[in-house]
């Protein structure tokens, strides 16, 4: 039986050539139907999700509007496609009580000074 992801999942993805990523899974596609799309002359499309590997918090700065920033995190993402879900080894789940709470009591040092080059886009 094969591993079907989930979002709130926190995964491993290891893959053949050795590399490996982890993080949690942040967004699940929708299923395709490729059918219809092969009959229009469409390429197919594979279903996937987004494995959150990195979040880091924003350099302030505001928008051209004069608006607030929305979003206090920048997240990075890598699409893992479903022909690999089977490479992926699940860990646990955000959802779970006990689990959720000892994420949340962590403590995580912020690299800022890493981040300081980074452009404000917005």
């Amino acid at each position: 039986m094969t591993y079907d992801p989930q979002v709130d999942d926190y995964v491993i993805w290891k893959r053949p050539s050795g590399d490996w990523e982890e993080g949690w899974v942040y967004h699940k596609g929708d299923p395709i139907d490729n059918e219809k799309r092969v009959k229009q002359g469409w390429n197919p499309l594979s279903q996937y999700i987004t494995i959150e590997v990195v979040v880091y918090p924003k350099k302030h700065c505001e928008y051209s509007s004069g608006k607030k920033m929305r979003h206090r995190n920048n997240h990075v993402c890598v699409i893992c496609n479903k022909d690999n879900w089977n490479q992926l080894e699940y860990v646990k789940n955000r959802r779970e009580d006990t689990l959720a709470d000892m994420y949340k009591s962590q403590e995580r040092p912020l690299d800022i000074d890493s981040y300081s080059s980074i452009p404000c886009r917005y």
